[in-house]
């Protein structure tokens, strides 16, 4: 199968967000599940040992003489991070992993993180969206004392209603039961909300679908949080429609279903901004989760787009998330505080999250800018760290960081795509939130994962450490490392 051409598959990655990048070339949508306030560090930690961990997929990889196969990995964290030297690999061919490695299938298109069967590891569950000739499928692999072992399949409840079963991925106790629930996304313009508790030999609780309002015809990110602090996660989705049967012409649009104790509230939508990614967390430290949504289109294709991308800030509240004219924040590189300048196509929102970084109780905003240029090399791409405050996002001590900044390894190059998946999470253990990036065609499509420490000053340079596949013992082809990013 011939690969695509690098920038349109980043942009179909980036557009197709969320499904992309596993869609196009990376999966930007899949966060912390539980509905983890940003004030505290989340962690994935499969292995139950106190330090988090950091899920990862290569879904277009080529095992053996299977093309675009793909498969999942686990960096395990310690009180140095994140160490390439304790891992977990895992494809279909995996003892005890369903299914069988085959071309096209696509495992690791989407990851999500909880722990679904409530023996105190996070699970992680993969989605496969090429599975079976685009049928798709969802595995969960169980996290236990040794790292992840086993998986199960999670069953479709409607494979004639649509292919690309898993294509997106987030979980959360949607219905406030104290089981943690997994929201599935297809390939249509639905998805459902398969309820807990999951167990190992296949069983789960009911499944509830969700139709997003309007034209819609696909969903491009989805994700979860607790917008109104009442202990249920709430779904949150950006999907698109047609504008030749829109009236407003706008092409990405959002919308947030509140928890309730039967699930996801889908009789009162909350209508949201549009966008290609999406991350929840407590910017301003008042117990209610943000929602920050990313769009990488330009104004010309969506109304809801800017020059060179745009990051709208929803802010949480007891109601759930105040949109109105009014967001939180309304960012693009041209904005007060944002280092650098909007420019066309620089990808700005290619992907977002959320999490303390300085142990202030403040959530910081991490941004990727997936197509940035650095001088003269073009798309190698950047990232964007944002301060929270009391206020919101603040305006003041953004920083930048690149494959050309002081310390961090590597050269940023053309085409790498630094900032396609981003990810602020506890992998220490110190309180601080650590920033692990994506560049998601490093040597064209390899692709790199670097890892920043946090700090009470912030993230840091010193320290930071570059990964690609070859630090896991798996081939350096192309494959898209790094896709799915989430911890």
């Amino acid at each position: 199968m011939p690969k695509p051409n690098p920038r349109t598959a980043r942009l179909a990655l980036a557009t197709a967000t969320a499904a992309a990048l596993t869609g196009g070339l990376l999966t930007f949508a899949t966060a912390p599940a539980s509905a983890a306030p940003g004030n505290r560090p989340y962690k994935a930690d499969f292995n139950g040992d106190g330090y988090g961990d950091v899920a990862l997929a290569a879904p277009y990889v080529k095992l053996g003489d299977k093309g675009f196969a793909g498969y999942a990995a686990v960096l395990y964290g310690g009180a140095n991070g994140i160490d390439p030297a304790r891992r977990t690999v895992v494809n279909q061919d995996s003892p005890g992993v369903p299914g069988t490695v085959e071309t096209e299938d696509s495992f690791g298109s989407a990851l999500a993180v909880a722990d679904l069967n409530g023996d105190g590891y996070t699970d992680l569950a993969v989605g496969a969206a090429g599975e079976d000739g685009g049928e798709g499928s969802v595995t969960i692999l169980w996290g236990s004392a040794n790292g992840l072992a086993n998986g199960t399949e999670v069953a479709d409840p409607a494979p004639a209603a649509h292919g690309e079963w898993g294509k997106l991925l987030t979980a959360g106790d949607f219905d406030g039961d104290g089981r943690t629930d997994l929201a599935v996304g297809t390939g249509e313009a639905h998805a459902y909300v398969i309820k807990g508790g999951f167990g190992t030999d296949g069983t789960t609780g009911a499944a509830q679908r969700i139709d997003v309002p309007e034209q819609a015809y696909a969903i491009d990110a989805m994700d979860s949080g607790d917008t109104d602090a009442d202990g249920r996660a709430d779904l949150v989705l950006t999907y698109r429609t047609d504008r030749t049967t829109d009236p407003s012409g706008s092409w990405s649009k959002g919308v947030a279903y509140l928890g309730s104790p039967s699930g996801p509230d889908t009789t009162v939508p909350r209508i949201l901004h549009g966008g290609t990614s999406i991350a929840l967390g407590d910017i301003d430290g008042d117990g209610y989760d943000e929602i920050a949504l990313g769009n990488v289109f330009t104004a010309e294709n969506d109304h809801s787009g800017s020059l060179g991308g745009r990051v709208v800030v929803i802010r949480g509240s007891q109601g759930g998330p105040v949109n109105g004219d009014a967001p939180m924040a309304d960012l693009t590189q041209d904005s007060t505080g944002v280092p650098g300048a909007d420019e066309a196509n620089d990808g700005f929102g290619s992907s977002v999250s959320i999490a303390d970084v300085n142990g202030d109780g403040y959530g910081e905003l991490a941004i990727g800018v997936v197509f940035e240029d650095l001088g003269t090399t073009e798309d190698a791409g950047a990232t964007i760290v944002m301060n929270g405050a009391s206020a919101g996002v603040s305006r003041t001590g953004a920083r930048t960081f690149t494959q050309n900044t002081a310390d961090v390894p590597g050269t940023g190059e053309p085409t790498d795509y630094f900032g396609s998946d981003t990810v602020l999470s506890d992998v220490n253990d110190d309180g601080h939130a650590d920033f692990t990036v994506t560049a998601g065609f490093e040597d064209e499509g390899v692709g790199a994962l670097s890892a920043l420490p946090g700090s009470a000053t912030g993230i840091m340079t010193t320290g930071s450490r570059t990964f690609g596949p070859g630090s896991l013992g798996q081939p350096r082809t192309y494959g898209g490392f790094g896709a799915g990013l989430t911890g």
